[in-house]
């Protein structure tokens, strides 16, 4: 059985929920707070302290699209992370802009939405939603550059894979704090079909 060490409000561990969900694994869940200084007993699994880390047998595993990865693989699901180099080598490019570069000023609506410390994590006492406009315009170059690149499909593929796991909790993030993603049309579609999907449903309330 793995165990998946996450917490419900973490965007990365949901992404992780959503592909264990569309696998068909079981897991055991233990919840890790959000809270900084994390707790000793998961420092020493994961020394970066960072949400979430999975226990399969003797691997443990952190860094949650190095997660993805695995699980796919694990499960010798193709259709999710490809064999064909050249399509593989598409869903990892994504997955590596995505990490490096166009997820961070998504956060940073989010920070002021939904209230962000390093000491407590989400709070709605250190939200700020009047800055959420300034915010938007700031980003709108990094969410016109996202929606240039993911496919026409409403997938980064011709069909869903792990990158679009990746994506889908910050789509719905967008969504619940009220960003509007009409005018990323392709974003908006992926939107669509990604969260209706049984496996993102099967996450459970967060974030």
């Amino acid at each position: 059985m793995i165990t998946l060490w996450d917490n419900a409000d973490s965007s990365n561990a949901r992404k992780v929920r959503f592909l264990l969900a569309e696998l068909g694994l079981g897991y055991e869940r233990r919840e890790v707070p959000m809270s900084r200084p994390r707790p000793d007993e998961y420092t020493a699994l994961n020394p970066l302290t960072g949400i979430p880390t999975i226990e399969d047998g003797d691997l443990v595993l952190s860094e949650s699209n190095a997660i993805l990865r695995y699980l796919a693989a694990r499960e010798l699901r193709d259709d999710l992370y490809p064999a064909a180099l050249a399509e593989r080598a598409t869903v990892d490019e994504f997955l590596d802009r995505f990490a490096t570069r166009l997820r961070t000023p998504f956060f940073q609506r989010e920070l002021v939405m939904l209230g962000w410390t390093l000491a407590k994590g989400f709070d709605e006492a250190d939200a700020d939603p009047s800055k959420a406009p300034a915010v938007e315009q700031q980003i709108a170059s990094n969410t016109a550059l996202l929606d240039s690149i993911v496919g026409e499909h409403g997938a980064v593929l011709d069909r869903f894979t792990i990158a679009d796991c990746a994506l889908a909790p910050v789509l719905q993030r967008a969504r619940d704090t009220g960003y509007d993603l009409a005018p990323y049309s392709r974003l908006a579609a992926l939107a669509d079909q990604v969260l209706a999907r049984p496996g993102w449903q099967a996450t459970g309330p967060g974030l």
